[in-house]
């Protein structure tokens, strides 16, 4: 297959790709004629996007920039609230868990966050015409990341109401990942499984059994925040604003 060839059939793509279709001393100079030319522009170091063709004047879908820049990564935190649908807001920033991008990185009007973790987060592979496939965090997995980290969720509020907008969760599930967490996470997630158990058909022996690990608490609802105007005693939990606007967030 030839460059140009390539280029009009491929969105996105890495210079090793180029490299398996010619040699590498071509694909170098290759490159450097289409950059110069405008047919393709580099979304970051090794990662190209093309410009020619039918991808003319087209942005691609964030999750296929990041599939490409690293087929382990793993969608996480807001950007998982999108890929399930979820979202509340609008976000331009895509976050995900990655070993080999180490470097936030910029393109097309959206910031690309890696995040190196230690963990192995349950996950699930969707699929889109916008982008392919990609691996995601599963819903139980996002809710736990999305509390625990609600910076990277947009905030507090929007992790709430994108968060309690899944239409149904596995329980079991949620508890096995909550195993070994930090109290205020199983605080977060104790709380919104309450104002959820109705349509999330959540026990009472679940909510007792996470209950039983707050200890002497308190915790926050949201981690930044320098004031509490709230306060649920239950899961002994700061909330920042009055529990009745909290309530609201719930979808």
């Amino acid at each position: 297959m030839k460059f140009r060839e390539y280029i009009e059939t491929n969105q996105v793509f890495t210079v090793e790709d180029i490299y398996s279709v010619t040699s590498t001393a071509t694909a170098r100079t290759l490159l450097h004629r289409a950059l110069k030319s405008g047919d393709i522009e580099r979304a970051r170091r090794g990662v190209y996007i093309s410009k020619v063709g039918k991808y003319r004047g087209e942005v691609p879908d964030p999750f296929h920039v990041v599939t490409v820049a690293d087929p382990a990564a793993v969608i996480s935190w807001h950007s998982a609230l999108v890929a399930h649908g979820v979202a509340h807001n609008v976000s331009f920033v895509c976050s995900f868990r990655s070993s080999t991008v180490r470097s936030p990185f910029e393109y097309g009007g959206v910031r690309y966050v890696p995040f190196v973790t230690s963990d192995q987060p349950l996950t699930q592979v969707v699929r889109a015409k916008a982008y392919g496939k990609a691996t995601v965090t599963t819903r139980e997995q996002t809710i736990t990341d999305c509390l625990t980290h609600p910076g990277r969720a947009g905030g507090i509020e929007e992790a709430v109401r994108s968060c309690s907008a899944f239409p149904y969760v596995d329980v079991d599930a949620l508890l096995g990942i909550l195993e070994g967490l930090p109290v205020a996470v199983v605080a977060r997630v104790g709380w919104l499984l309450e104002t959820k158990k109705d349509s999330w058909g959540v026990e009472d022996g679940v909510l007792d059994v996470l209950e039983s690990r707050l200890g002497r608490g308190p915790s926050r609802l949201d981690p930044h925040a320098k004031k509490s105007h709230g306060w649920n005693a239950r899961w002994k939990l700061y909330l920042p604003e009055e529990e009745s606007e909290v309530a609201s967030w719930i979808s």
